[in-house]
């Protein structure tokens, strides 16, 4: 105990008030994102939601990564910090609307233009960590944020999964949606310098990345493979969870929680994993793992084997979060983070909007089926995997 006050105590008092900001920030996520992601395809689709529109609801983050490029040369020489806050807050708050909605296409669309908003933060908030961490303790800083914000859904997620067994997502969301603007709120209140382009690049200065770093090039090709195969199954699993499995809230919830854990855990692991071998190599080694979760789906025919499923996924997105952010802070100076953050999300928003979309009407096909397309996807990954194994990071040191 006395160790881990005198390692807290080394720290700079202004890392420190920042960490505790963004670990309160990480709490408040945790109770919004247990309700609205685990919850919403289910619910979607027991409003009668379609296979069409639960792909919309996979594919509106991506499309709101595509925006977020022009987000990135819009804010190349403004405050990054006030936006992503205001962005959040926005997003986040249309779900006190959810009360007036009782049909799939208005829920959906509130779903939507939620994550078409909040994905406006995402290149701001790559700059904004690296602003206010240490290169040295980053990932670790990182990793504990994201324990508050695990541990927290762990614990809401199967609560929530009860109460909207007796009550209603009306009364809940709201809720959850109040939860969301004080996280955002919360993280606005870390200190920082942020960097203020002195002249502003042109909208395809992130393109020209994609031409000039032929490592990064490669990275970004074998990524969107790997990505690309994951999308192809997520709005699928819904599917599978309520028409073939016949889960209930509660059982989802505890597979959310399940999944919560492991993510909350393997936070700390891949947390120390970027310190000590960057996030290029923590990216490579969870995109081989995202392979078994989409074999797990695909021989599930009951709520076990799909939760071994949501062991893997709780695994991989806590090092694909940890890892993507710090490989590109390896790839990139400083003064470039944002441009190649920009191209990074518009690769990600390319495959987020075909991959759902082609994953349903795949399913539709009477050859493949529903399980066939979790068998695609995991050569997808794999083969991604594959490509990327042998890319390195360029050999300099990130400050």
């Amino acid at each position: 105990m006395n160790t881990i006050r005198q390692s807290w105590l080394n720290v700079p008092s202004v890392v420190r008030r920042n960490l505790t900001f963004d670990f309160a920030s990480a709490v408040f996520y945790g109770v919004y994102l247990s309700a609205i992601n685990t919850f919403v395809p289910v619910i979607a689709r027991r409003l009668g939601a379609s296979a069409f529109l639960l792909a919309l609801i996979t594919a509106a983050p991506a499309v709101g990564n595509i925006i977020a490029v022009f987000a990135s040369h819009y804010l190349q020489r403004r405050r990054k910090l006030p936006f992503m806050v205001a962005a959040w807050t926005i997003g986040r708050g249309l779900f006190i609307l959810t009360p007036l909605v009782v049909t799939p296409v208005p829920f959906v669309l509130i779903v939507v233009v939620h994550w078409l908003i909040v994905s406006l933060s995402i290149t701001g908030y790559v700059e904004i960590v690296r602003a206010i961490y240490p290169a040295a303790i980053r990932g670790r800083a990182m990793a504990y944020v994201r324990v508050g914000f695990t541990a927290t859904a762990t614990i809401i997620t199967p609560i929530i999964g009860q109460l909207l067994d007796v009550w209603s997502y009306q009364v809940l969301f709201p809720i959850a949606a109040i939860c969301g603007v004080l996280s955002g709120w919360a993280f606005g209140q870390v200190t920082c310098e942020e960097s203020v382009a002195d002249k502003q690049s042109d909208l395809l200065e992130p393109l020209r990345v994609f031409w000039r770093d032929v490592r990064f090039r490669d990275y970004s090709i074998a990524f969107m493979l790997c990505g690309f195969g994951n999308l192809l199954v997520v709005p699928l699993i819904p599917i599978l969870l309520v028409d073939e499995l016949q889960l209930n809230y509660g059982q989802v919830g505890l597979l959310g929680m399940i999944n919560s854990i492991f993510w909350m855990v393997f936070y700390v692991v891949w947390g120390r994993s970027v310190d000590r071998r960057g996030g290029l190599w923590t990216v490579k080694v969870n995109l081989f793992l995202t392979t078994f979760m989409s074999l797990a789906f695909c021989l599930a025919y009951d709520m076990w084997l799909a939760g071994v499923a949501y062991i893997i996924i709780g695994i991989t997105v806590a090092g694909s979060d940890l890892g993507w952010m710090n490989a590109i802070m390896q790839f990139a100076r400083p003064e470039e983070i944002s441009h190649y953050t920009a191209l990074h999300a518009f690769l990600v928003g390319v495959r987020g909007i075909v991959a759902p979309l082609l994953g349903t009407v795949l399913m539709t096909i009477p050859l493949i089926g529903l399980r066939g397309v979790f068998l695609i996807s995991a050569s997808m990954i794999f083969l991604g995997w594959f490509l990327m194994r042998r890319i390195e990071a360029p050999p300099k040191v990130e400050v």
